[in-house]
């Protein structure tokens, strides 16, 4: 958690051990995440000066390439990045090596190639860009050659997964188990890249470093709390197949939303090490309720939208959402009785995400009947993507004769603040694991909170409408019943 530690003015991580050169291996090298995230957010770190000694770059592929075709794939890739003047110091250091990666021969072929194109003795992280179903078996095959082998004070051996990690809870912990057979929980990266967005960071930040806003983050001054993780885009790229057996819940909520939930709801932690930060996030998943004992007809809403089981790939009878929200509570001594409304969905029209805190009205007021006035409670709202920012809600007298109240808004906003962009969340992340902190990742008891709570969703949605809603639009109008008794709208995209 390299950026944070820095905002904080604290020491960076520990880095790998010693100073030997650090290795990353990338499975999937051809594919789209490669060329389009990964390599420029090496770069950058590569430029910025970010990693503790030097770092090569190895492709790993069943294309028939050799060093330089995987090179020029990559120059094409990045676009503009390749004209910076420190492009061709970087790629000097990419090597690729061509194997099918199926049998154990592959992977002893695979040592034996990393090893050739070793600066020597080196620490190792492998990346897997592939298709979830291949994590168990690249793992074992890692294992099998030798690979994930580290001794004491000697070169380290990491591994990376993306989401996927499961399709339920039983899949989730079948694959955590078999995986940490074979690897310590302290070499297995779990990554969701929305914890690498600088907001989502901040969201610490700002809530234990001012005393203004923490003593008010509780069930007596807040009166209900709303993360949105809204898509403009829809089935692009030949996503309906995959799409079509995941859905909205599966897709951001039981990942992206549950996380920046954990984040903004956790106590204290102790310190800033992973440990500590990751304890904390997993009590709050622990006292998420779930829709046992609920009417799934108050607390869930789901919708797909128009020209959806038309798309390449998708049932055309397909009864999977594109849009989902839902209203839950965290039981615990800080939030009982707080409802935490959660939404995402494809086709809305903006892309945005944004944690809104709305506060109690006062118990009494002095300004008229809070209907007649048409104002509404004070909130506080996180612009997480992509205009990063915080805005504050509240009220104010206009001037002149007479009691007139307007609303007001205090607003701060990153790029007017810092005039530079913020950081691609892969950069940071990758920064992370090569130093070897955690903090910024899933651990195994994480993932499966997570997915109990999904599944107890999952579970109980099949038993509400699936609402048609337009494209370009923000979901079902039954999603506005959600705020039960409470005043509350959902929060739209910033102008």
């Amino acid at each position: 958690m390299a950026a944070l530690a820095l905002l904080l003015q604290l020491p960076t991580p520990t880095p790998m051990p010693n100073v030997l050169p650090t290795q990353v291996v990338i499975f999937g090298a051809s594919g789209d995440l490669t060329g389009r995230k990964l390599v420029p957010s090496l770069f950058s770190a590569f430029t910025g000066g970010h990693f503790p000694s030097q770092m090569q770059l190895v492709g790993v592929a069943r294309r028939p390439w050799d060093h330089a075709a995987f090179r020029g794939h990559l120059a094409e890739a990045v676009g503009k990045s390749a004209q910076h003047p420190r492009w061709g110091e970087f790629l000097s250091g990419v090597q690729y090596v061509r194997t099918n990666l199926e049998t154990e021969e592959d992977y002893r072929a695979l040592a034996v190639g990393l090893d050739a194109v070793a600066p020597g003795p080196c620490n190792r992280v492998y990346y897997l860009a592939v298709k979830s179903d291949l994590f168990l078996p690249a793992v074992n095959g890692l294992h099998a050659a030798g690979l994930l082998t580290q001794a004491p004070g000697g070169p380290r051996r990491r591994v990376v997964v993306e989401k996927p990690f499961g399709n339920d809870l039983a899949s989730a912990t079948s694959l955590n188990r078999s995986l940490l057979q074979i690897l310590g929980e302290d070499q297995l990266y779990r990554i969701d890249h929305y914890l690498g967005k600088e907001t989502v960071q901040n969201l610490l930040v700002f809530r234990f470093r001012n005393a203004l806003f923490e003593p008010l983050w509780n069930q007596k001054y807040v009166e209900q709390v709303q993360i949105t993780v809204g898509e403009a885009i829809g089935m692009e790229n030949g996503r309906g197949g995959f799409y079509d057996t995941a859905g909205a819940a599966r897709d951001i909520l039981q990942n992206h939303l549950l996380q920046v939930l954990a984040l903004f709801a956790m106590e204290p932690p102790s310190s800033l090490n992973a440990k500590d930060i990751r304890d904390e996030k997993v009590k709050v998943l622990r006292a998420l309720r779930d829709f046992e004992d609920l009417d799934p007809r108050k607390h869930i809403v789901r919708g797909q939208y128009e020209g959806y089981r038309s798309e390449a790939g998708v049932d055309p009878k397909s009864e999977t959402e594109t849009w989902i929200a839902a209203r839950t509570f965290i039981d615990n001594w800080r939030w009982g009785g707080v409802p935490f409304l959660l939404r995402t969905g494809k086709h809305m029209p903006a892309r945005f995400t944004s944690v809104t805190v709305q506060f109690r009205m006062p118990p009494h007021t002095l300004f008229g009947a809070h209907d007649e006035s048409g104002l509404g409670p004070n909130r506080i709202t996180i612009r997480i993507q992509p205009r990063d920012g915080i805005d504050i809600d509240f009220e104010v007298k206009e001037p002149g004769q007479g009691l007139v109240i307007r609303p007001a808004k205090l607003d701060f906003d990153y790029a007017e603040r810092f005039h530079q962009p913020a950081p691609d969340a892969y950069e940071r992340l990758l920064i992370d694991v090569v130093n070897g902190d955690q903090a910024l990742f899933i651990r195994s008891d994480e993932i499966e909170q997570s997915w109990r709570w999904t599944d107890s969703l999952r579970t109980k949605m099949t038993a509400t409408p699936l609402y048609l809603y337009a494209r370009n639009s923000w979901g079902p109008f039954a999603a506005e019943d959600l705020f039960g008794n409470a005043e509350g709208r959902w929060a739209e995209a910033p102008a």
